[in-house]
């Protein structure tokens, strides 16, 4: 502007043309160059909003913990009655049966417990279980480990995917405290991996247990007799008498 005011007779001059020439011609890069980045940035947006959406439908084929399972029945519960004593190295137990049990599942949890505790040494292991939709359903949902438990959510649009409430489909899994009188099974039961289809048999027990020098202080777990209860008294005590992969 100031060339131009000193030397105005310099406007219509073939180097004040050649320069707005070329200064327009900039302008047209960055116009395109920004287009360009826009378009780019769009196309990367709408890509990730769609692998967002369609990856967990992909990866169960290459993640087995994601694997789905149309048809797995609930699990069957027969009331009974008895009673068992168990016996370990520096503790001694009861279980009180409340109910023969087969569950049939896709592992969604195995957890080692193993802190020492006797109640860590009465159940030394959790097992979670998912049957039904939750299980076909299984790459759409994020399960949520805990200490002794695990909950389950579903993203909003993946819930209207499957069209059920989270009240019905949520009855359609289980974490189980298991028990062991047989060091195989435990062996056995250690080594489910994530999305294995499993059945397990054995009984719903009640169940306590104290250290052999403190025989006064008991260590207690209650079982749940429904699979349509939650929070943390929700979980099933299983005294585990088979242990079979099934798929």
């Amino acid at each position: 502007m100031e060339f131009s005011l000193l030397y105005p007779y310099l406007n219509d001059t073939p180097l004040a043309l050649k320069a707005h020439f070329s200064y327009n011609m900039l302008m047209d890069k960055v116009a395109k160059r920004n287009t360009i980045i826009i378009f780019i940035c769009t196309i990367l947006v709408f890509g990730l909003i769609i692998w967002a959406f369609i990856r967990p439908f992909i990866r169960p084929h290459f993640d087995r913990q994601y694997r789905t399972k149309e048809g797995i029945l609930t699990p069957t519960q027969i009331s009974t009655t008895g009673a068992e004593r168990l016996q370990g190295s520096d503790w001694s137990g009861t279980v009180i049966y409340r109910a023969k049990y087969t569950v049939w599942g896709l592992v969604i949890n195995n957890t080692r417990y193993d802190s020492g505790s006797i109640t860590d040494k009465l159940s030394p292991l959790d097992i979670g279980l998912a049957w039904g939709d939750m299980a076909q359903n299984n790459h759409l949902v994020k399960w949520n480990r805990g200490h002794r438990h695990i909950t389950a959510s579903i993203n909003a649009l993946y819930q209207w995917f499957i069209n059920k409430s989270t009240s019905e489909l949520f009855k359609q899994y289980s974490n189980n405290h298991l028990i062991f009188a047989d060091a195989e099974l435990l062996k056995k039961a250690e080594s489910l991996k994530l999305g294995d289809y499993v059945k397990i048999k054995g009984y719903l027990v009640d169940a306590e247990a104290h250290k052999n020098t403190e025989p006064a202080i008991k260590y207690e777990l209650k079982t749940s007799l429904t699979r349509e209860d939650e929070g943390e008294d929700s979980c099933e005590v299983l005294l585990v008498t088979q242990i079979e992969v099934l798929d």
